[in-house]
């Protein structure tokens, strides 16, 4: 049994997010104190990464729709789909 938490951020990675970071800059006063004297807030796009997709996948033993589909069953599905495509 995986995680919960696990297959969570696998699903995060491969969707991609964005992470915000916060940068201080420091000054030393005459005493020798350090105090922050500049806040600056970053946020970093992390692109969707397709190994932690099919990590996920395959570990969450992932299966289409049409997987499991009789021959008979998906002709009609590609009949349906083809006549949708053909009304717009």
């Amino acid at each position: 049994m995986i995680p919960e938490k696990i297959l969570k951020n696998l699903l995060r990675r491969a969707e991609g997010y964005v992470q915000t970071e916060t940068q201080l800059e420091y000054q030393i006063d005459e005493e020798g104190n350090k105090r922050a004297i500049k806040e600056r807030v970053i946020e970093k796009e992390v692109p969707p990464d397709v190994q932690a997709l099919k990590i996920y996948l395959e570990l969450t033993n992932f299966k289409s729709e049409f997987e499991n589909m009789s021959d008979e069953e998906l002709s009609k599905e590609k009949k349906r789909l083809i006549n949708e495509l053909k009304e717009d």
